[in-house]
C-alpha cells in the first residue's frame, strides 16, 4: 500500500476519526459482540457533549492531544463488534488482564478508520500506564485483511496513523479509546478481518460502514 504523509492524514482526521480516552468498563472477554457499561471510576478532564448517544464516553472523560487532533465525535462511538482478553502486565498483579475491543470500521474515501478500546482489569493496582506498558513493553500493531483480494492492510504512514501506544496513560478500570487508519479496500469489499492485538485471534467478517 502507498504510504501517506502522517501530517496530511492527521489533518484529514480533523473532520472525523478516532481517539478517545474515557472512563468506561467493558464486559465480555471472548472474541465477539460485547456490552459497554459505565465505570464509576473516572479521571477529571474534558467532558463529553451534553446529550451524548448511548455508548459514548461518560462525563469527566480524559482526552489527550492526539484525540483532539483527530476531531473525535464522542456521540458516534458504538458498542464493540468484537472483543478479546489478553494478559496485562501490572506490577504486583500477575493475574491482571486487558480487554481489547473493536468498535467498527468506517470508510472515509480512500482511508479505512478502525476504532478500538483498551480496558485493564486489576484488583491490586491503580497506577497509570501506557498500552506499551500493559503489553509488556511491546508496541501495538493492528492490521486488517481483505479476504476477497488476499491483501494485508497495515497502518498508514509507516505506522504513524494510529494512536501512540506510548502516548496517553490510563489506569485499570478506565478505558482508552484508540484509532488506526488503513488504506481502504475496493468498494466491493464490505467486510474485513481485523487484528485487535497481538496474541488474540483475528476478528473475522467485520462489516465496513
Amino acid at each position: 500500500m502507498t504510504a501517506i504523509d502522517p501530517a496530511r492524514l492527521r489533518a484529514r482526521h480533523l473532520v472525523g476519526g478516532a481517539l478517545l480516552v474515557g472512563a468506561l468498563m467493558l464486559t465480555g472477554c471472548q472474541v465477539g459482540t460485547g456490552d459497554i457499561g459505565p465505570d464509576e471510576q473516572s479521571t477529571p478532564g474534558t467532558s463529553a457533549p451534553a446529550g451524548s448517544a448511548a455508548g459514548a464516553p461518560s462525563e469527566d472523560a480524559v482526552v489527550d492531544e492526539d484525540a483532539a487532533a483527530a476531531g473525535v465525535d464522542l456521540t458516534a462511538l458504538g458498542e464493540p463488534v468484537a472483543s478479546a482478553e489478553v494478559p496485562a502486565i501490572v506490577e504486583g498483579d500477575p493475574t491482571a488482564t486487558m480487554t481489547v475491543s473493536l468498535h467498527g470500521l468506517r470508510r472515509e474515501g480512500g482511508t479505512l478508520v478502525a476504532t478500538y478500546s483498551f480496558t485493564v482489569h486489576s484488583e491490586t493496582s491503580d497506577a497509570e500506564g501506557w498500552i506499551y506498558d500493559y503489553l509488556g513493553s511491546q508496541g501495538w500493531h493492528p492490521y486488517a485483511i481483505d479476504t476477497v483480494n488476499l491483501n494485508k492492510h497495515e497502518v498508514l504512514g509507516g505506522g504513524a496513523a494510529q494512536t501512540d501506544y506510548q502516548g496517553a496513560k490510563f489506569r485499570p478500570g478506565q478505558t482508552l479509546y484508540a484509532y488506526a487508519s488503513f488504506a481502504a479496500p475496493p468498494e466491493d469489499v464490505t467486510t474485513m478481518d481485523v487484528l485487535l492485538v497481538d496474541g488474540a485471534p483475528l476478528a473475522s467478517g467485520v462489516p465496513i460502514s
